[in-house]
This record gives C-alpha cells, sequence and structure tokens, in this order.
C-alpha cells in the first residue's frame, strides 16, 4: 500500500502538568520494574532510540519536497548508543517515508531497492520477498527487526505503519546477538506525535489495484501529556497474473504517556493479514535459456486456485525509558511478534512437448513466535580530555516454531500456451501443529565510545547463548563477540573511519555425521569509508569499501546423504557509494550503487566450486530517485528513476545463470490548497520484461518469476 503522510512539525517538550512527588515515585518505580508483566501488550518494542538528552524539547521539520540531509545528524532506531548516522563508524542506509510516498511504494522490494548493497534475493510465491545483504542471505529469523527488536520476516510487511526503514550494513553481533553476517534491516513504526494530524488516502491502479488507508495522531488530554496514533490500510488487487488477486488488511495503533518530564511509557499494537493465490512463476521453455520464458505471456497463471497462500501477523511491543540525569537514562523494552500461515504451493517441473509439468507442496498450520526483553543504562562522563558513551545492557529472545502436517503430490500437466487449470483439491493433511524449534537466546553486551578532539574510539563486547531443546541432538552454542571501530572528523560534516566487526549464527537443525549437532557459522568484516555533508548539510555522501567473510557455512555432505559439512567458506569484497539529500532548491536526490566480488573460497567437494561466484549474490546494483518542483506551477512536482540489479547464479555451481534487468518509473505529483494531494505513478513505465527469481534441475531452468509489469497507479489523499 502506498504510504503517506501529511506535513508536520512536532514538539516533544513536556506540557506544564506535573504530578506530586510520591505519584512520580511511584509511577517510576511501578512502571519501571512492571511493564515486561502487562497483560495488555506483551511489553515493549523499543522505538526510536534517541540520545538521554532528546527527552527534552525537539523540534522536527519535515519538507514535502524531500527532507535534506537532517537524517545524517539524526539519532538512529537501530542505534542502541545512541549515534546518528554521520556518527556512526559503518555503513548505514535510511530509507525516508518522503522518498516512498514519492515513489509509490506497495512492496518490501520498493522500499529496499533504495539501498546499497540489498538486492532482491528471491520470491516465496508471491508471499514475501527475500533479500542479500552485501552478498549475503539476511535471515528471516534474525536479521529483521522492528522498532529495535528481532523480528519474524516470513510474510511481506504492511506499510502503512512505517515511517522509515534504516539498513545497518556488516555484521552486528554487538548490539543485537547471532545474526547473518551481510547486514540488518530496521522498520521503524509510526509514533504519536504532540502535534494533531489527520489523512486519509485512497488510490486506484492497473490490474485491479484498490487501496485505502488512513494517519490519526495528536494528544488526548489538554495537557498533552497522552498521545495516540492510530493507523490502518487495506489493498487489493495489482497483479497481471491471471486469477490472482492480492489482499492485504492491517490495522495499527500506539499510546504514549508521558508521566514526568524525566519518564515516558508507549504501548503499540499491529495485526496485519495477507491472503493470495501462490505463484508458480512462468514455465522457461528452453531449460538452458531463461530469456526463452519471454515468449509465455506473463498472465497466464500455472498454478492451482486452491493453492493459496494466507500469512496472519501480529505485533506488541512497549517501551519504558526514564532520564534520572542529563548523564544517565535507563530503558526497558517487551515485545511479541506472532506469524501464523497456511501455505499451500504449485511447483514447475519442466517443459515437455509443450506440456508443463506440475507438483503441489501443501504446509497449513504454521505458527511463528518471538519473544524479546531488553534492559539497558546508557552513560555520558568524561575522564580528562575523554569523553565517554557508555552502553551496558542484557536482551533474552525466545523463539519458538511449530509445523502442522505437510504433504506432496502431483499435479496434472497442463498446455505451456494455453493452461486449463481448476482441477478439484486433494485431501489436505491433517493433524494438529508440533513444536519444530523451541529456542531461547540471552545475550550481555558492554560497549564504550571514546572520544576526544576530532577521534572517537568505539569498543564492545558481547556474550550470547543460543540453546534449543527440541532440536535432536539438543543444540546449545554460546560465543563472545568484540566489536571496534575508529573515527575521525577531520572538520565538521566530514567523517572518516576504519571498523572490524564479528558475528556468529547458529546453524539450527543442521547435523554432521553421526548426529552431531553443528556449530555456529561465523562472519567477520573489515571496513573503511568517508561520510560527507555537502551545500550546507543538505546532502550526505557516503562511501565505503569492505571485506566481508562467512565461515562455517553448511553444505551438503557427499559421503554421507542426509547430513552436512562445515566447509563452506565465502567472501565478498565491495564498494558501496550512496548520496541523499536537496542539490537545489526544489531539486532532491537519492542514488545508491555497489560493486561486489562475491567469492567461493571453499565448498563440499574439494575444489568443485572455488572461485565461483556465490548463489544469488549479484556483482553491482544501483538505483536512482530524483523529483524536481516546478517554480512556475506551485505545487507541482515531476519525479523519476531507475533501478538496476545485475545477474546472478541460483547455487554456487553457477551452471544456471539469471540475467540482471534495469527498470524506469516515472511520477507527477500537484498539492492543491487546503490539504488535498494528486499523484500518478507509472511503474515499469517502458514494459521491461525481467525476472526476479527462478527454479532449477539438472537440465535447467524449471521456472522463472517476472517482475512487475508496467502498471499506472493514481493516488489522491487529503491530510486535515
Amino acid at each position: 500500500m502506498p504510504l503517506r503522510s501529511a506535513p508536520f512539525r512536532t514538539r516533544t517538550a513536556c506540557s506544564p502538568f506535573r504530578p506530586s512527588a510520591p505519584a512520580r515515585a511511584l509511577a517510576r518505580t511501578g512502571l519501571f520494574w512492571g511493564a515486561g508483566l502487562l497483560a495488555a501488550a506483551p511489553v515493549a518494542g523499543w522505538a526510536q532510540a534517541e540520545p538521554a538528552a532528546a527527552l527534552g524539547e525537539v523540534q522536527v521539520s519535515a519538507d514535502r519536497a524531500g527532507e535534506a540531509a537532517t537524517p545524517a545528524r539524526r539519532a538512529q532506531s537501530a542505534s542502541r548508543l545512541g549515534l546518528s548516522v554521520l556518527e556512526t563508524p559503518r555503513s548505514v542506509s535510511v530509507v525516508e517515508r518522503e522518498t516512498l510516498e514519492q515513489q509509490g511504494a506497495t512492496t518490501e522490494r520498493d522500499v529496499l531497492r533504495n539501498v546499497s548493497g540489498v538486492a532482491s534475493r528471491s520470491e516465496y510465491y508471491g508471499s514475501y520477498s527475500q533479500f542479500s545483504v552485501r552478498g549475503l542471505w539476511a535471515n528471516n529469523t534474525y536479521n529483521y527487526l522492528r522498532d529495535g527488536a528481532k523480528f519474524m520476516h516470513l510474510i511481506d510487511p504492511p506499510l502503512f505503519n512505517i515511517e522509515r526503514v534504516e539498513v545497518i550494513k556488516g555484521p552486528a553481533a554487538l548490539e543485537y546477538g547471532q545474526v547473518a553476517p551481510g547486514g540488518l534491516i530496521q522498520y521503524v513504526s509510526k509514533l504519536p506525535q504532540a502535534e494533531a494530524l489527520r489523512s486519509v488516502r485512497a488510490g486506484v491502479g492497473s490490474h485491479g489495484w484498490r487501496s485505502g488507508e488512513f494517519d490519526l495522531t495528536g494528544p488526548i488530554d489538554t495537557e498533552g501529556t497522552l498521545l495516540y496514533r492510530l493507523t490502518g490500510g487495506a489493498s487489493r488487487g495489482g497483479s497481471a497474473v491471471d486469477g490472482i488477486t492480492p489482499e492485504k488488511r492491517g490495522l495499527g495503533g500506539a499510546l504514549e504517556w508521558r508521566i514526568t518530564p524525566q519518564t515516558r511509557w508507549r504501548v503499540q499494537a499491529e495485526t496485519y493479514r495477507l491472503e493470495t493465490t501462490s505463484y508458480p512463476g512462468v514455465p522457461v521453455p528452453v531449460p538452458t535459456d531463461p530469456r526463452s520464458a519471454d515468449a509465455v505471456d506473463e498472465s497466464r497463471f500455472y498454478g492451482e486456485p486452491w493453492l493459496t497462500t494466507q500469512g496472519r501477523m501480529h505485533f506488541y511491543a512497549s517501551e519504558l525509558t526514564h532520564r534520572f540525569s542529563d548523564a544517565l537514562d535507563a530503558r526497558l523494552y517487551v515485545s511479541r511478534n506472532e506469524t501464523e500461515r497456511d501455505v499451500l504451493l504449485p511447483m514447475l517441473s519442466g517443459v515437455s512437448g509443450n506440456r508443463v509439468a506440475r507438483s503441489y507442496w501443501l504446509a497449513p498450520g504454521q505458527s511463528y513466535r518471538s519473544d524479546t526483553v531488553l534492559a539497558e543504562l546508557r552513560g555520558r562522563w568524561t575522564t580528562g580530555a575523554v569523553e565517554h558513551r557508555l552502553l551496558a545492557g542484557v536482551d533474552w529472545r525466545a523463539m519458538e516454531s511449530r509445523y502442522g502436517s505437510s504433504g506432496t503430490g502431483p499435479l496434472p500437466a497442463v498446455d505451456l500456451w494455453n493452461p486449463a487449470t481448476g482441477i478439484a483439491a486433494p485431501a489436505a493433511a491433517t493433524g494438529s501443529p508440533a513444536i519444530a524449534s523451541d529456542a531461547r537466546n540471552p545475550g550481555i553486551y558492554l560497549q564504550d565510545r571514546m572520544a576526544w578532539g576530532p577521534w572517537a574510539l568505539t569498543a564492545g563486547l558481547r556474550h550470547d547463548r543460543l540453546k534449543d531443546r527440541y532440536v535432536k541432538p539438543q543444540l546449545d552454542a554460546s560465543k563472545t563477540q568484540p566489536s571496534i571501530a575508529l573515527s575521525y572528523e577531520p572538520m565538521p560534516g566530514t567523517m572518516v573511519y576504519a571498523s572490524h566487526a564479528r558475528s556468529f549464527q547458529a546453524n539450527v537443525g543442521t547435523l554432521l555425521a553421526g548426529n552431531v549437532a553443528a556449530p555456529p557459522s561465523e562472519g567477520k568484516q573489515v571496513e573503511v569509508g568517508v561520510k560527507q555533508e555537502w551545500l550546507s548539510r543538505r546532502l550526505l555522501t557516503t562511501a565505503s569499501l569492505f571485506e566481508l567473510e562467512l565461515t562455517n557455512s553448511p553444505a551438503s555432505d557427499p559421503a554421507n546423504p542426509g547430513y552436512s559439512v562445515l566447509t563452506g567458506r565465502q567472501r565478498i569484497r565491495g564498494l558501496e557509494l550512496e548520496a541523499k539529500g536537496r542539490i537545489a532548491p526544489g531539486w532532491t536526490v537519492t542514488a545508491q550503487t555497489t560493486f561486489m566480488d562475491p567469492k567461493v573460497l571453499a565448498d563440499t567437494v574439494a575444489g568443485a566450486n572455488v572461485g565461483h561466484r556465490v548463489a544469488l549474490a549479484t556483482k553491482r546494483t544501483a538505483s536512482l530517485w530524483t523529483q524536481y518542483r516546478i517554480a512556475a506551477v506551485p505545487g507541482l512536482w515531476v519525479g523519476g528513476g531507475l533501478t538496476h540489479q545485475g545477474d546472478k547464479f541460483l547455487a554456487n555451481d553457477n551452471r544456471r545463470r539469471l540475467p540482471g534487468y534495469t527498470v524506469a518509473d516515472l511520477a507527477v505529483g500537484y498539492e492543491m490548497a487546503g490539504g488535498l494531494r494528486l499523484q500518478a505513478n507509472l511503474k515499469n513505465a517502458a514494459d521491461k520484461r525481467y525476472y526476479l527469481d527462478g527454479t532449477s534441475n539438472a537440465a535447467g531452468f524449471t521456472s522463472v518469476t517476472p517482475g512487475e509489469a508496467r502498471a499506472l497507479q493514481v493516488t489522491l489523499d487529503y491530510a486535515f
């Protein structure tokens, strides 16, 4: 669903209201230590991380022409130390809501196209996308965050309640425990605002697309101590494939209580539902040539109407913050993320004599739950010429997965050029859901940023343990990870940095010969870069060079079928370039490009794939989006952009190559008096035929997943 927010100016200054001293003490004590026991919302999802001083008065202004480089100096939600993008000694990309509105973003892929080093990795039958960050898979269990808490990423996330997206590159084990080493993708929720804002939006477009959204926020009481936000959205259609009509709908809400000038408590909840017919892609007539699928009409449907995917997501969170002094603040967070899925999938297995072979996989009754609790202290003090910014914390995460009975079977073959679908559904797999994993992941961490003059040294240590009692043999892994970075600011607005970071990721369910649980995979990265503000802070550029390595990667054991060996070793070297901001009055730009060398250094069979490119990793990505306001016609703007993703191989053997692509988008908008705005987006303006994903067998490609066909979307929104 496209995104919308009206112009806003927010003051987080506390009102003159001030409870009595006993009431303040009771509120601080009871809420701080009891928030985790609240039944209303399994508490906390620590939203926007701010420095301690941010609990005072803050001015935020959003320019409808796009924010300049102000996000460079705003604290990241993903930084537990409260660092801004400019201060952080590693590459961080922020996609602001303003950019997503201009682009008419409706999917997660639309969002992440703006980020250097991120590429679409695969499509899961139309229900969600998977991504690689710096050439390595972003794990769906460990590498996604929602307001700072780990988030199960198993359906396409809703965008109606998202304020911005942050991507932290490289291993981030110090702050977030076990992760795949490419990077973290963080979604930041819309939060209650002190100034009233109300907006509604309606959209129509190609392929029967319909959409509606609303966003309401402001104070509840006259003193401004109670704030609320309520958001919602629904959409239907938008697919160019016959018989596929995706439906999305959701509702989100948040309340914030400013108990005292030093103490705040926020709770939030969100529910979201996705329903779609599962999409197997289009068959490949010549298995050795994926472009032979160009001859197949992309509107043809090769699945079955009863093979559907339904996903339901619930998110509850709470955050309690208290500032003891200007030098010390504390936080308590608790969050719960629940996802339920019924996944019924069609699969294409090749073309023979103009007949497409098919099969199905039924996996209903999937459920996933992730609970997170976090408590931390942040302090500032000075010793001599050194200013310290210290972070100390503990976190705990519980993850449980359940699966119902699954089943597979054949489907009748259909004609390549005119598939006739609609056979009766077989008896569904039955059986109550059984626990497949039940993991506990506690961690403790300490980090200190020591700054003197233009120099800063950031060092930290984290210890993690992961225990899964339902894996046989039982998984019990632990690791201590260091991190260190040095930065230098030769002049205001310029920061040069070098960093070293490590991470680990447990190989849950991976067994070595002899039923031995596999030890964790490990990641390490060295990165150097420079961040520079230009044009009176209106433009921020980032350039970073990195070498990232993944070791102990599991691969199939050729001598013991059904088991794995940890011979996998992959190295990615790369250069990332980003620019974001306003380059002239009324003219904004967001641009990125990445060049990588993702190489296999070791694999299962010695020497077999050494030197090959890492599976599903691209060598280059690039995107550009620009908006220009026409001064002669106040309120009128035009925009456009390009998205490029290089080719990729489906496996480390590099036998099946999926071609790269470049797509162009256009947009025009007009803001009228009275808060009305009309906007039109033409996506894939040249109607380029390109492929996001593919499947293969020994003979070659069996199917490919086309990207979005040309589509026009028109939206009208009203802010009041």
